[in-house]
């Protein structure tokens, strides 16, 4: 009787967690089939600043970059537009916005120009910089406080 509590227990648990996980994921854009062409493109025309980054579930620095930018969708989203592109999948991103390594973030205007480009893990509040939302540099803002 005990190893059959401790069976259902064990099987519980990690399912109960995966719904949890499903039911929770955040609102960022994703280049997938839904888009008509470029979806990059697409999110552009909404007319907010926007942070794009390429990656890939693969691979370790994209999936740290997921967390902050799902956190940024959540808090900034009716201000900000993030777009996650994945290039192994949509390898044609990679020619099209010239990504040379993963994680690469693209910033862009309200106007849809790139203002910005960065390769590799970045913090949030770089990436809030990039987009406008921090009037200081982090490292300037930390050497005030």
């Amino acid at each position: 009787m005990r190893w059959a509590a401790l069976l259902l227990v064990a099987v519980a648990i990690p399912a109960a967690g995966f719904w949890m996980f499903q039911a929770v994921q955040p609102a960022i854009e994703k280049a997938s089939a839904r888009f008509d062409g470029d979806a990059v493109q697409a999110v552009l025309r909404q007319g907010k600043p926007t942070v794009a980054e390429f990656g890939s579930d693969k691979c370790v620095g994209c999936r740290e970059m997921k967390k902050i930018l799902d956190g940024l969708s959540r808090e900034h989203g009716a201000s900000i537009t993030v777009v996650s592109v994945d290039v192994l999948a949509n390898r044609d991103y990679i020619r099209r916005y010239q990504i040379q390594a993963m994680p690469t973030q693209i910033f862009f205007d309200a106007e849809g120009r790139e203002v910005s480009r960065h390769m590799g893990p970045m913090s949030r509040e770089d990436i809030l910089f990039k987009l406008g939302l921090n009037a200081l540099p982090p490292e300037t803002a930390a050497r005030r406080s």
